[in-house]
């Protein structure tokens, strides 16, 4: 039997995230490098999704990193009301 090796050329990371609205959930998909906009309490913000970094304690929050205006920009998750893909 012939082995077949295939080469990894690409590996994005991405989350899921799952929003409810009256019982109707929606998945979102967002990897590295796609365009989304996060509405927050405060402002309606658009950039690059890089990561989500997650909570090590419980009492900590996890936090949404992207980029705006070719600068970092991290989000709290207990601030974000509303994410899109902003294709």
């Amino acid at each position: 039997m012939e082995e077949c090796i295939m080469e990894i050329t690409s590996l994005l990371p991405g989350v899921k995230i799952v929003k409810e609205d009256g019982g109707v959930k929606e998945d979102v998909f967002i990897s590295q490098g796609d365009k989304v906009k996060v509405t927050t309490v405060d402002e309606t913000v658009t950039g690059t999704f890089m990561l989500v970094e997650f909570a090590r304690y419980s009492e900590e929050d996890d936090i949404l990193h992207m980029v705006r205006d070719e600068e970092g920009f991290a989000v709290p998750f207990d601030q974000i009301i509303d994410i899109v893909r902003a294709d």
